[in-house]
């Protein structure tokens, strides 16, 4: 009896502590500059401007159709001019971006990773670099499942040695979304907010437990840090889903349309620009105090939700290589700082997070928040977002306010488990603008 205990704790305490250690483990992994990340993530500081987005459309998101035409192109530069020996490869992911157990050459035709041969240099600018690019899926490299991908960038055909990781997704047309878009049910959300009601259809599907077996992500502009996964439906009806709630369940922060800054010319001041310093390298432009607009009424004005690209006006025709980097400095007057969270430039320009170049740092002197960072040259959208000390996700309420008349992107997604399948496939997709239905 005594040794049955014992032996019984023994376990449980190996148990604990192996778990623990794992915890840990993984802890100090994730701190590692090295550890791989199931999300957009640059390893090495010298790596700029990162875009993923359909061939030959600057402003998508990266999604294709599976068998599609339109392929992804990747883009990015290095400030470090010593030409890197850089491979790619793609890894299947669950719906919630963990890996899935799909193997390789059950979603990959062809080759399981590829060399990166296209690369020029900088052409004419101050700041040096080199741009790299690869288009896929390629000829030698054919994607043959739906679902959520992650693209890896590494060094030395080893994949350990990390550039970049990229997320991606490829989508079938099996389940049927319809949408509409309203006004809220709840009288506090009406003016603030944007309700997304829809149903998905899925009689081509094969589903047993469709409360289980499928799951469905709604997206703001395709930003990541307010996604609604896994919504699940209000209710089931004739092999539909409905997504129709009226307590608030589907609605979004309509927030503001995105401010915007023209970086296109490092010889004249465009639009926002109120001063450019050319006696530095890179250039400096200095932009026109931002005004909070919280508290102001709604204004609408044509911009690209969140997104931007890359442009020069001051000569050359491959922007990709004559445009130039700049230092843009931020500057937003406000009374006095936040002590329980940051105020960040937010939006594609720092791929949706709140990344630490992107923190804007109180000036107690000027009563200011101020920002200064480096950018391509190109024409961007931004919003200033409030990300709170214990928060992981952003509020745009802070300095741009929310509304109803709001013109979004949302972007639903449909993801099915098969019965036998070990991995989620991406078998419906739907844009929906909330002006342009």
């Amino acid at each position: 009896m005594f040794q049955k205990y014992f032996s019984k704790s023994l376990f449980t305490f190996l148990s604990l502590f192996y778990a623990h250690f794992l915890v840990a483990q993984t802890q100090q992994d994730y701190f590692d500059e090295n550890y791989k990340r199931y999300n957009n993530y640059v390893y090495i500081p010298t790596i700029k401007t990162v875009l993923l987005h359909v061939d030959g459309f600057e402003l998508t998101p990266p999604m294709i159709e599976l068998n599609g035409k339109e392929r992804l192109k990747l883009s990015f530069d290095d400030l470090d001019t010593e030409q890197r020996d850089l491979w790619y490869a793609i890894e299947h992911c669950n719906a919630d971006w963990t890996p899935s157990a799909l193997p390789t050459n059950m979603y990959i035709q062809g080759q399981f990773m590829d060399y990166i041969n296209d690369f020029q240099y900088s052409f004419n600018t101050r700041t040096n670099y080199i741009n790299y690019e690869v288009v896929l899926p390629s000829d030698n490299m054919k994607i043959t499942k739906s679902g959520n991908y992650l693209l890896k960038v590494f060094e030395n055909s080893d994949q350990e040695q990390l550039v970049l990781t990229r997320r991606f997704m490829v989508y079938e047309n099996r389940a049927k979304i319809t949408t509409a878009l309203r006004r809220p049910v709840p009288p506090e959300l009406r003016e603030t907010h944007q309700e997304i009601d829809f149903e998905v259809d899925f009689t081509n599907l094969q589903v047993v437990n469709p409360q289980e077996n499928v799951k469905v992500m709604v997206m703001q502009n395709f930003r990541w840090d307010n996604l609604m996964f896994p919504l699940k439906p209000f209710f089931i009806r004739d092999k539909k889903l409905i997504f129709d709630y009226d307590d608030g369940t589907n609605c979004f922060p309509g927030g503001n349309e995105f401010r915007f800054f023209d970086a296109r010319s490092i010889r004249v001041q465009l639009e926002r620009v109120r001063r450019i310093v050319t006696d530095s390298t890179p250039v400096v432009l200095h932009l026109v105090p931002d005004p909070v607009r919280s508290f102001n009424n709604y204004v609408t004005f044509q911009e690209s939700n969140g997104a931007f690209f890359i442009r020069t006006n001051d000569g050359g025709t491959n922007h990709t290589i004559d445009a130039d980097y700049v230092w843009v400095n931020f500057y937003l007057p406000y009374d006095y700082p936040f002590l329980d969270g940051n105020l960040f430039v937010f939006g594609a320009l720092s791929d949706w997070q709140f990344k630490d170049d992107f923190k804007l740092h109180y000036d107690y002197e000027n009563k200011a928040y101020r920002a200064r960072i480096l950018l391509k040259q190109g024409f961007y959208n931004f919003i200033y977002s409030f990300l709170a000390n214990s928060s992981q996700k952003g509020d745009d309420s802070v300095m741009e306010g929310n509304f109803f008349q709001t013109e979004n992107d949302y972007y639903i997604m449909v993801y099915q488990r098969a019965l036998m399948n070990n991995f989620d496939e991406l078998v419906g997709f739907l844009k929906v603008n909330t002006v342009k239905q």
